[in-house]
């Protein structure tokens, strides 16, 4: 078990510190920390956040993402346990936290500049690998294999150009200060079409059909034509059907209802569209 004192001593060489745990983090426990009136965020996985994502992959894209200034500071990573200790960022907003009419239009163009770097970290997210993972774990599924079978062909008839994408845009991975924006935690980074990003952002929000069109004109800068939309609508439905499984994984592993929640949540979207 990893030892926070032991740690934050030895970094900090200090004795004098708190230690707040944060109630933010699904596969991490997330902890405040101050020593000296500076405060520095320490993400520290659970226990089984290594079947979920690969560490190593992740340390890439936050290379990539330090070059590209999307990130927070990162003043500590372990690319074998996804131990990680980042700067505070006092102003800074979350999504939902942020309430002024230029938020869809300032996302946009932080997920342009993250697509805009067009270099890759070498490993493919591989979202339909990743579903199949995932379904392999799940006992009771809530989308039958029929219907994931409908929506995984459609995925697979579509182009793919692959970039570093993001592949997770909850509402807790966007934040904005006056000056700047960030995109946070990296831990599902890699090598994905970045119309998967898109509506990421898009279902993790649930962002409605007109606030969508804002958003689109921002991020693509020109009309879409009726092809892109068909593909868009064909990763939203896959969306649905991924995180549901993923979800439905997770409460199946850890019999914790927020996980349950988010696949009943993720299954409601996935019958209406």
């Amino acid at each position: 078990m990893f030892d926070k004192d032991a740690f934050i001593k030895s970094f900090f060489k200090c004795d004098v510190y708190t230690l707040e745990k944060l109630n933010k983090g699904l596969t991490n426990d997330n902890y405040l920390i101050t020593v000296y009136d500076q405060r520095f965020i320490l993400r520290v996985p659970k226990s089984d956040a290594n079947q979920i994502v690969n560490f190593n992959h992740e340390e890439k894209a936050l290379e990539l993402a330090k070059e590209a200034q999307l990130d927070v500071t990162t003043l500590f990573y372990d690319p074998t346990t996804g131990i990680k200790m980042t700067k505070y960022v006092d102003d800074l907003k979350t999504y939902n936290d942020y309430l002024r009419e230029d938020k869809l239009i300032r996302v946009a163009h932080l997920m342009r500049r993250l697509h805009l770097i067009k270099k890759t970290i070498g490993y493919d997210f591989d979202p339909i690998a990743r579903y199949h993972q995932y379904r392999s774990y799940v006992k009771k599924p809530l989308i039958d294999d029929q219907s994931a079978e409908k929506v995984i062909q459609e995925i697979k008839s579509m182009p793919y150009q692959a970039t570093l994408c993001h592949n997770d845009w909850v509402p807790g991975n966007i934040g904005f200060t006056q000056h700047r924006d960030y995109l946070l935690d990296y831990e599902y980074a890699g090598d994905n079409d970045p119309l998967f990003d898109v509506m990421s952002f898009i279902t993790e929000n649930n962002i409605p059909l007109v606030d969508r069109e804002i958003f689109y004109s921002a991020y693509f800068d020109a009309p879409l034509t009726s092809l892109v939309r068909s593909y868009l609508k064909a990763y939203e439905d896959f969306h649905n059907l991924l995180w549901s499984t993923w979800a439905m994984m997770m409460y199946e592993s850890r019999q914790d209802d927020i996980y349950l929640n988010i696949a009943y949540d993720k299954l409601k979207q996935f019958n209406q569209t």
